[in-house]
């Protein structure tokens, strides 16, 4: 009940009545169902229909991903107390705290810590603690809350509890019942030699349990190293504001688990289940791209994070960028783990905005400006110049690369020096002062142009709406490379020339393309 509930804000699992359906789609029936739904009158074994005749109880699908996930996060609230945990069953964590109390109080305060971790990861748990594993397995079982019972007070204090606890076989239940024993204290006051020869070693190995006598080694059990939530709608959703607020918790309870092994993430995928009514699709070409009914983004952060709002803003900026292909009916979110990493800046780095409030904007222009340029760049990131002389020859890369940070962590060291050295520069002489420079301002992209010509050189230019004359051409200049790769190879010759134009007397450069023939006008002088 709990798994099919810790993922919503409501209903909740006290407040609301609420029961779960499992089995084949034709013959669905309640699996379980909390108190609210069974003073309603709902009980295990009914059918849908059945079911559906209480109008105020919630019928939620069981999802054995969710209670999985439930499993999971409870063995990572038990192993923040104590390294050496058992995975008993679905539902049940038993954690050996020998010696904890010097580090983590009173038994008392143990048992509030470990509700409070689960509370956090949206469970409500029973705790017991007590001098063995069994003792303390029974002890959650059977009373509400929080349980503690003192070393050698295990018979007295589990006497009350009935003889269901200790999930005999259903023979030995119905034998038990036949005598009479129905709860701890009766089955502990059975001679031991009758009770063996008439169960067994079984029924005495039961006695122990109900006495607390049994001592055992706890079977350590790994952690789980998927951290992976989700989380099925009663309606589909097509729209991103709930879908955010499903995004919301589900991430929430990630990052809760993340916390409790100190760990945090890089990388989340997001992997939305469509509804897709294929006798809809009229046209085959909406057959062929709703031919898989999973929508799956994932994101990749340049350093780990533990807030969940920065994944969320992430996410909502991807889905607005790639939106799904119909309503979602079902949402799982898995964040794979990563190391925190610290690191202190050094005094002479160049400040630089917080990693993850970094990404968010870098998320941000992406979603204006779009992925790709029309040359298959990126649009948005950190440029980086190529090994090569053709022109705009750069990438750009979704992080700073390393060496190149630390080549900026090295400028501003000399940077350093020289002002404790003394002013780097001279002042300009005179005679640099009077000599002219041009600056040109690159157009892009190159503009496409049209070029008349005489002989070979240009005398007449259309450009953007501009038909002017030429009054001064240079050129041409012919540069080229990449001719080892022929599908890279380029070529172009370049011109630079003085135009009569509306406004006056303008200086621009300009070039044509070998292979193509194509004239652009690159940039202009100021």
């Amino acid at each position: 009940m709990q798994a099919a509930l810790r993922a919503e804000t409501s209903p909740s699992f006290q407040a609301d009545a609420v029961a779960v359906l499992d089995g084949p789609e034709s013959l669905l029936k309640v699996f379980a169902c909390n108190a609210l739904a069974r003073r309603a009158g709902v009980a295990a074994g009914m059918t849908k229909a059945q079911a559906e005749v209480s109008p105020q109880v919630s019928l939620r699908r069981r999802v054995v991903a969710q209670e999985q996930a439930a499993h999971a996060a409870l063995l990572e609230c038990g192993h923040g107390s104590s390294p050496r945990i058992e995975s008993s069953c679905p539902g049940t964590v038993i954690v050996d705290l020998t010696g904890a109390e010097r580090l983590l109080g009173t038994a008392e305060e143990i048992g509030r810590q470990l509700a409070g971790r689960a509370a956090a990861c949206g469970l409500m748990v029973n705790v017991g603690l007590a001098g063995n594993p069994d003792s303390a397995l029974h002890a959650a079982r059977g009373f509400a809350g929080i349980a503690v019972i003192a070393p050698g007070q295990e018979a007295s204090r589990l006497s009350r509890l009935p003889v269901e606890i200790l999930q005999p076989d259903a023979e030995i239940l119905d034998t038990l019942e036949s005598w009479g024993i129905r709860d701890f204290k009766s089955l502990a006051a059975l001679p031991e030699i009758p009770l063996t020869q008439r169960l067994g070693q079984y029924g005495l190995h039961l006695q122990r349990l109900a006495k607390g006598e049994v001592r055992r080694e706890l079977v350590a059990a790994e952690l789980p190293q998927v951290f992976q939530e989700s989380m099925e709608l009663d309606e589909p959703v097509d729209l991103l504001e709930p879908l955010a607020f499903v995004l919301n918790r589900l991430l929430e309870q990630l990052m809760a688990r993340l916390l409790e092994r100190a760990l945090a993430t890089d990388h989340a995928r997001v992997s939305l289940e469509l509804e897709i009514h294929y006798d809809r699709q009229v046209k085959a070409d909406d057959l062929q791209e709703l031919a898989s009914p999973m929508h799956e983004r994932t994101l990749k952060l340049p350093t780990p994070t533990q807030d969940a709002k920065i994944l969320l803003k992430l996410l909502q900026l991807d889905l607005e960028a790639n939106p799904p292909r119909g309503p979602v009916k079902r949402v799982t979110v898995e964040v794979f783990a990563a190391r925190l990493r610290l690191g202190q800046a050094g005094l002479f780095q160049p400040l630089s905005p917080e990693p993850a409030k970094l990404e968010i904007t870098l998320a941000r222009l992406r979603a204006v400006v779009g992925e790709q340029d029309e040359d298959g760049r990126g649009c948005v990131g950190f440029p980086r110049v190529l090994d090569s002389h053709k022109p705009d020859s750069f990438q750009m890369l979704p992080s700073m690369p390393e060496r190149d940070a630390r080549k900026s962590a090295r400028a501003g060291k000399q940077m350093q020096r020289s002002f404790d050295s003394g002013p780097p520069f001279s002042r300009p002489s005179a005679q640099d002062d009077k000599t002219p420079r041009l600056a040109m301002r690159r157009f892009r992209p190159p503009i496409a142009a049209l070029v008349e010509l005489a002989g070979d050189a240009p005398r007449t230019i259309i450009f953007s709406g501009m038909r002017a004359k030429v009054r001064n051409a240079s050129g041409p200049w012919r540069v080229s490379g990449d001719w080892w790769n022929q599908s890279e190879q380029w070529q172009r010759d370049e011109w630079d020339v003085e135009i009569s134009a509306e406004g006056g007397v303008g200086v621009y450069r300009m070039f044509r393309e070998v292979r193509s023939g194509k004239w652009f006008v690159e940039g202009m002088y100021d």
